[in-house]
């Protein structure tokens, strides 16, 4: 299922290697990632049969506590951003957010074993850091997910994930979103977002 999510689940911009272990304040960053992957296991061990719905509402609160969805979402959307009312800013976000939380529900539903495991806390030396961890399963094998987190007068936030430690989510669509909204204007891309949403509720059903 996971290797599935590697290829279909692609959230969210910037790619750079950790440098040092970030020591003093180690407990903040990684304490929402691990409360994001509790949530991720509860839903996984409901099974399909607890439905999209309570899997998706379970999810919401806390991938908005521990997600930075407004900075995500202006990042996956390029400099197009920048030109965008605030009015255009929100409906994107909002829009945004939906479709995260409804592709986590899709992608997360069923378990077999696997339990997360949170390896240590990086600093990249710019005012970010980066918790490192791994998706276990049941054979051994192993899923990298590494989120860069910032920190916001919320606390730390997720900014952008890297599976496998090096594709990052935000770079993958950007380029997707940029062309809609270069071709429809915000319109399109909120409805596209829509249309993510939707798919990602048919295939987590």
């Amino acid at each position: 299922m996971f290797r599935t999510f590697l290829a279909s689940l692609c959230l969210l911009g910037l790619l750079t290697s950790p440098i040092r272990a970030f020591a003093a304040d180690l407990a903040p960053p990684a304490a929402g990632v691990e409360k994001f992957h509790a949530t991720l296991l509860e839903n996984m061990k409901a099974g399909p049969a607890g439905g999209f719905a309570a899997r998706r509402d379970r999810l919401a609160p806390v991938v908005k506590d521990a997600f930075d969805l407004p900075v995500m979402a202006r990042l996956s959307t390029g400099a197009a951003w920048q030109k965008l009312s605030d009015a255009d800013h929100d409906k994107i976000t909002a829009a945004f957010a939906d479709w995260t939380i409804a592709s986590y529900a899709a992608n997360f539903k069923e378990w077999d074993g696997e339990g997360f495991v949170t390896k240590d806390v990086t600093d990249d030396g710019k005012g970010n850091v980066v918790v490192n961890t791994r998706l276990t399963q049941k054979d051994g094998a192993a899923v990298i997910f590494n989120y860069r987190m910032r920190k916001s007068d919320a606390g730390w936030k997720v900014v952008d994930i890297y599976l496998e430690g090096a594709i990052s989510q935000l770079a993958l669509r950007r380029g997707e979103f940029g062309a809609v909204i270069a071709r429809g204007g915000v319109d399109e891309l909120v409805k596209h977002m829509h249309d993510l949403t939707a798919q990602a509720e048919k295939t987590g059903a």
